[in-house]
């Protein structure tokens, strides 16, 4: 089970970096298109090459927890080098490190807010929180390692999440009792009333609090979640009446896509609703048009053939898949030089100048940032196998120019193929099901 938060780094970026690098916590540690002893002047250097793009982040900080006893250091380590690798697609530079000083082993992340790839910031939102989210429990899944149910609060802490699954948690009784009392009531007076009748002592300020029988501290409405705080309370119990009427759907009876037939016999719904069992019919007879047409279409005369091109076309989309893993490595190992390429150059005078200084203490104070980053990057770019003062940056831009068309046609290619065996897939899925329909229909006439 892996627990995420996220918050952003406004000014403390090197404080931040230097406590999830320590060493008597830090048992891994791994950095992406950065180094680690100078990661936060590559941010910053980031930040005023992509100045364009705005916002007061320097960088975002993730946690990654897991429950203790349950994975180790090394497969937390590489479960988050796999979630950033998904989530970010190589464009922002991180430090990733994975910490062992308590008893559950987690994963510390500082990665720049913004792109050294694209010039974009990093769009710090619900949305992106959660896919981030998704990507972690799935990860998990692969790993077989538990994950929270999607149905539970996000971003609780894992003792809570023990305490809810005990049955023992103070905030989801006061959730429930909240969400009960809001239901039976019609204005916030009579809410309050009713919640100190349940035996709750409320706090009323700058927050609104509950504190239960036997509850040592008060719990704010806040934590519980954004439904819970006083200003959302007043406004539940105000739109709790309201109606909204559900808009229509509007359907379209023509270029609708070939969809899976419904199997009669073994759909609930229609066994219980002569409505739906109807409108099923009707349904499938359109289907099973559509999938002759389409036969007639791609000149499919039998099920050998159409199995031969589900196989062919499956085998088309691996190997497309790969080739587009293939083009997104190069192209990250591309922007990295150019980045360690640019950062250089632009540092090359001040290291000479460094190199050549009668009193280097003296020049390495007024210079630090620009000689630090020049090692950083001349070791970077040896490390690559590259030679800086042997390439041109016009050659860089051509090289990462064509990966970039390359593996846009790849991706259109990739579209094209997937869009192609979902509709074999749901072709023979159709013909399964009008063959298995046929067949019970001329067994239920020979009995007759």
């Amino acid at each position: 089970m892996a627990i995420t938060k996220i918050w952003s780094i406004k000014q403390t970026l090197y404080l931040a970096m230097q406590y999830i690098l320590n060493p008597h916590k830090a048992a891994l540690v791994t950095s992406y298109a950065c180094a680690p002893e100078t990661a936060d002047l590559e941010f910053e250097l980031t930040l005023e090459q992509n100045s364009r793009s705005g916002g007061s982040n320097k960088a975002f900080h993730l946690l990654q927890s897991f429950k203790p006893h349950e994975t180790t250091p090394e497969q937390a380590h590489e479960i988050a080098k796999e979630m950033l690798e998904r989530h970010l697609k190589n464009k922002f530079e991180y430090i990733l490190t994975t910490h062992i000083d308590k008893e559950h082993i987690h994963n510390h992340i500082i990665f720049c807010a913004s792109s050294y790839v694209d010039h974009k910031k990093y769009n710090d939102c619900d949305k992106t929180y959660y896919q981030l989210r998704a990507i972690s429990d799935e990860l998990c899944h692969e790993n077989d390692l538990s994950v929270i149910p999607p149905t539970e609060n996000r971003g609780i802490s894992h003792y809570e999440w023990q305490m809810r699954q005990e049955g023992t948690s103070w905030k989801q009784e006061l959730q429930k009792a909240i969400d009960n009392t809001i239901k039976s009531t019609n204005s916030y007076a009579d809410f309050l009333t009713k919640m100190e009748l349940l035996g709750y002592e409320i706090k009323h300020g700058k927050h609104l609090a509950f504190r239960a029988k036997n509850q040592e501290r008060f719990t704010r409405g806040k934590r519980l979640g954004e439904e819970y705080t006083e200003e959302k309370i007043k406004s539940r119990i105000i739109q709790k009446d309201e109606f909204t009427a559900k808009k229509r759907k509007k359907i379209c009876s023509t270029n609708q896509p070939l969809s899976i037939m419904i199997e009669l016999d073994k759909n609930k719904k229609a066994i219980a609703n002569k409505g739906y069992e109807h409108w099923a019919k009707l349904h499938n007879l359109k289907q099973s048009a559509k999938t002759i047409n389409l036969l007639n279409k791609y000149n499919i005369s039998s099920i050998e053939e159409l199995e031969n091109i589900i196989k062919q076309t499956s085998t088309q989309l691996q190997d497309v898949t790969s080739e587009i893993k293939m083009v997104e490595a190069n192209l990250a190992s591309q922007q990295q030089i150019k980045k360690y390429f640019n950062v250089y150059h632009q540092t090359k005078l001040s290291y000479s100048g460094y190199k050549k200084a009668k009193n280097r203490a003296t020049y390495y104070r007024s210079h630090t940032s620009d000689i630090l980053l020049h090692q950083t990057s001349s070791k970077a770019l040896q490390k690559l196998k590259m030679n800086p003062d042997a390439i041109s940056s016009d050659s860089l831009f051509e090289s990462i120019s064509s990966q970039q068309k390359t593996k846009r046609q790849l991706n259109q290619e990739h579209k094209i193929l997937k869009k192609k065996l979902y509709e074999h897939q749901i072709i023979r899925q159709n013909i399964k099901l009008t063959l298995n329909s046929d067949i019970k229909s001329n067994k239920d006439n020979k009995e007759r």
